[in-house]
């Protein structure tokens, strides 16, 4: 072979490897590097601690589905858990995606196209769908007999999206708390509440017994850890530790704790 075809072969081969190594680079390629953190060694947490059985307080410390899971994704990370004090909803994502105060957003958040938008999510962990919840002694027996209706939601939820995308005529009153609203439909502020089906079945079953379902709606909602978009790498950390501690059988320990008469939603 001579000179100048050597030289072109090895040209060749060199443009084959760089393009090679550009291509790893690319989205579907494991994130690599360190992961980006509010706090050295500290996964901080933002939420508004305000869906039972999922996260709440008691007293300054919260408690619940989702802390307990994210408490053992942090011990198998090497992580100290620290929450922020409780936040709106409605401000969870645009704060996750500043990337300056919170690592990651953590409140039965639905993953949704508009909200991938603003964020990135982690593994979904949970399975849900939207509940209409009335007074017991209401005679609604489904949403669509709500049509023109005053109604209530959580701002910034996935219940305040349906209500006002699939009921005719209906005002929907936002409300800063899924508890407040909970109190508005109690006091006849409203006729009815829009809501995660777990969380109201929880609150039907312990704190509200004047409340029943009028109909839980099949959303197929899927339940993930809001992030910062430029996080690929705690993303994939998190992702990672989550599938371990369902091959480990601790993901089914903490799910069963809360949610004895339903199976595990990631196996």
């Amino acid at each position: 072979m001579n000179k100048k075809k050597l030289a072109a072969l090895l040209c060749a081969s060199s443009m084959i490897a760089l393009l090679a190594l550009v291509g790893c680079t690319g989205n579907n390629a494991p994130a690599t590097g360190e992961a980006q953190l509010v706090k050295e060694g500290v996964l901080t947490v933002g939420s508004d601690c305000d869906y039972p059985p999922f996260i709440l307080l008691e007293g300054d410390q919260p408690v619940g589905f989702e802390f307990d899971l994210l408490e053992a994704i942090a011990a198998d990370l090497g992580l100290e858990l620290e929450y922020m004090p409780p936040q709106n909803f409605d401000t969870l994502l645009t704060t996750v995606a500043g990337g300056v105060k919170m690592d990651i957003a953590c409140s039965s958040i639905t993953i949704t196209e508009e909200r991938q938008q603003t964020v990135d999510f982690c593994s979904p962990y949970f399975d849900s769908n939207q509940a209409c919840v009335v007074q017991l002694s209401a005679t609604y027996a489904s949403a669509k007999e709500l049509e023109g209706k005053t109604v209530g939601a959580q701002s910034g939820t996935t219940g305040e999206a349906w209500a006002n995308e699939h009921l005719q005529g209906v005002t929907v009153k936002p409300y800063n708390q899924a508890s407040e609203g909970l109190a508005a439909l109690q006091a006849g502020e409203i006729e009815a509440l829009f809501i995660d089906a777990p969380i109201a079945e929880h609150q039907i079953a312990n704190n509200y017994p004047n409340m029943r379902l009028a109909e839980v709606i099949p959303t197929g909602e899927q339940y993930g850890f809001a992030i910062n978009k430029d996080n690929s790498v705690l993303k994939s950390q998190i992702d990672a530790s989550m599938q371990k501690l369902v091959d480990n059988g601790t993901y089914k320990e903490i799910f069963k704790k809360y949610f004895p008469n339903l199976e595990p939603s990631i196996h």
